[in-house]
């Protein structure tokens, strides 16, 4: 008798489990590295403020993660926790500098993905790099 109770519960618990991986996960974690541009003959303060500029324009917030880092962060809160962020690097070259990007979503609840929200950084970044430094490269 005891056998046959113990089949039932195991039984039991593997069509529980076997129910229970097939179910939708709550929330996705998105993460995307994004483009890399590189500028020409302009300082690394024109990188920053341009980073600062992109993560204010489309998350309405952006801080440097440290004084004279070059990495500058952006956080979207939906609901009082983060759901989306982004970082820009700023790296110094021969003559000019580089950013990178880095975004992550968690969706839902943003309707966005990862690769759009870099996709915005990057449109917001070099719209205005693009006017001030007349021949960026972009890759």
């Amino acid at each position: 008798m005891k056998y046959r109770y113990r089949a039932a519960c195991a039984a039991a618990a593997l069509a529980c489990g076997l129910a229970l991986t097939n179910a939708p996960a709550r929330a996705n974690l998105d993460t995307v590295i994004g483009t890399r541009t590189v500028v020409p003959d302009k300082p690394m303060s024109d990188c920053s403020a341009r980073a600062k500029s992109a993560l204010t324009t489309v998350m309405n917030s952006a801080f440097e993660a440290g004084q004279g880092s070059g990495q500058w962060i952006g956080v979207v809160r939906v609901g009082g926790s983060a759901s989306a962020a982004a970082v820009i690097e700023c790296h110094p070259l021969d003559a000019g500098y580089t950013a990178s990007f880095t975004c992550s979503v968690q969706v839902p609840p943003n309707p966005d993905t990862a690769s759009g929200l870099c996709t915005k950084l990057s449109t917001a970044f070099n719209a205005a790099t693009a006017a001030a430094a007349g021949g960026a490269t972009w890759y």
